[in-house]
């Protein structure tokens, strides 16, 4: 949920709770004042009888109107002074002050009424105009959390915006956006530096990656040279040469570390930018010929069912896809083993027969993972992925039936 909508739920929420506690409240209050006017109107009426028989010694005349009653009757023990509410014969409510007075010798008990009805109707007149109230003003704070605050939360998504499309390769800084927020101009100008930053960083780390894979290219030719000198060296004793070649090897594989490195680092780049459309199945068939020589010294059986995919691609990365993960299937394979290729207008699998992982599949498109006796530079696979994600191709690898399948899915 975004936060626009959760502070808008939380807010209206919180408004009603509020607003519904504070009507009861207000009710009650109102009601309070409503029947203490009325009291005290009763209080005037008590003063007013008892002022009567002091001054007179008997009570004044018995009424019976519409909105007020007072009434005597003869006890022999007195009555507590008490206000309450009670209906009278016509089901009307009414509000009663009952109380004693001594008149004439005799003890009477008075009872003065007046009628409720009209307080009644002025707190629901209150209460329904109350209400009225509320509904109003939900309804602007609704309308002020869907207009006003998602005006006032524009920066915000404007710059959210602008992280999520920003990217290393473009080698542009996040534009400033400008507001009147203090909030979001601080955001904005800690995402600025954070960006700059990184920017800055990164050209950095460009620089010295290209830079020491151009080096190292020299001092490799070289040594590699040498060593094709002194393998070739008569003078070399025979017993030197195991190790000669030791070296020669692991030169090899250094040459082939570093220009996997590179390429790595020019895919994470963008610098492949350019595509067109790319024949799978003819560019399968073609890398499969390369291979042959490989796929028969290890007496491998080959089944290939290649469908028709024009796929739009950089050839060279397509070209380095596909060499990586044959030469994966053909390095982890037994002897005499199979691969199977199948390529269908949606996906590439490509299944090889072989023992279990001995580490986490999960950890298999990692860069520097590599099986036992793979004789790979372990950047094989990390390359595949980075190529996939470059285009956002989904890759998977399972293991079932003692068969290692990889599967590149171009279209979802």
């Amino acid at each position: 949920m975004k936060l626009f909508a959760k502070y808008s739920r939380v807010n209206i929420v919180a408004s009603v709770l509020a607003l519904l506690i504070g009507s009861v409240v207000y009710y009650f209050s109102v009601r309070y004042v409503l029947v203490g006017e009325l009291d005290d109107s009763l209080k005037v009426e008590e003063a007013e009888i008892l002022d009567y028989v002091a001054v007179h010694d008997r009570l004044p005349q018995p009424a019976n109107y519409k909105d007020q009653r007072i009434e005597f009757q003869p006890v022999t023990t007195g009555v507590a002074r008490k206000f309450h509410h009670t209906v009278l014969s016509g089901g009307e409510p009414y509000r009663e002050l009952l109380f004693s007075v001594r008149a004439g010798g005799q003890l009477y008990r008075v009872s003065v009424a007046k009628d409720e009805e009209e307080t009644e109707s002025l707190v629901e007149l209150i209460m329904l105009i109350t209400a009225g109230m509320i509904g109003v003003l939900l309804g602007i704070l609704f309308l002020a959390n869907r207009l006003l605050l998602r005006r006032l939360w524009r920066p915000f998504y404007e710059t959210l915006d602008a992280i999520r499309r920003f990217n290393l390769s473009s080698r542009q800084p996040l534009a400033d956006n400008h507001t009147n927020t203090d909030e979001f101009r601080h955001l904005n100008a800690a995402v600025q530096q954070m960006t700059g930053k990184i920017l800055k960083d990164y050209e950095m780390l460009k620089n010295f990656t290209d830079n020491a894979s151009h080096e190292m290219q020299t001092p490799l030719a070289i040594i590699n040279s040498k060593l094709d000198l002194l393998i070739q060296d008569a003078a070399v004793g025979a017993a030197h040469h195991q190790s000669l070649q030791s070296m020669y090897d692991a030169i090899g594989r250094l040459r082939q570390l570093n220009q996997s490195l590179l390429l790595l680092m020019k895919i994470e780049n963008n610098q492949f930018g350019y595509s067109e459309p790319v024949d799978m199945a003819a560019l399968i068939r073609e890398k499969l010929g390369q291979l042959d020589d490989q796929i028969k010294s290890r007496e491998l059986e080959l089944h290939a069912e290649l469908g028709a995919l024009q796929l739009p691609v950089n050839g060279y990365l397509a070209d380095i896809l596909l060499n990586n993960l044959f030469l994966n299937a053909i390095r982890h394979n037994r002897e005499g083993g199979s691969i199977t290729v199948h390529l269908s207008n949606v996906r590439l699998r490509i299944s090889n027969t072989g023992s279990e992982l001995g580490f986490d599949p999960g950890t298999i498109f990692n860069r520097f993972t590599k099986g036992a006796h793979s004789g790979g530079t372990g950047l094989g696979l990390a390359i595949v992925r980075q190529i996939c994600d470059n285009y956002q191709y989904s890759l998977s690898y399972t293991y079932k039936d003692q068969r290692h399948v990889i599967e590149v899915q171009f279209i979802k």
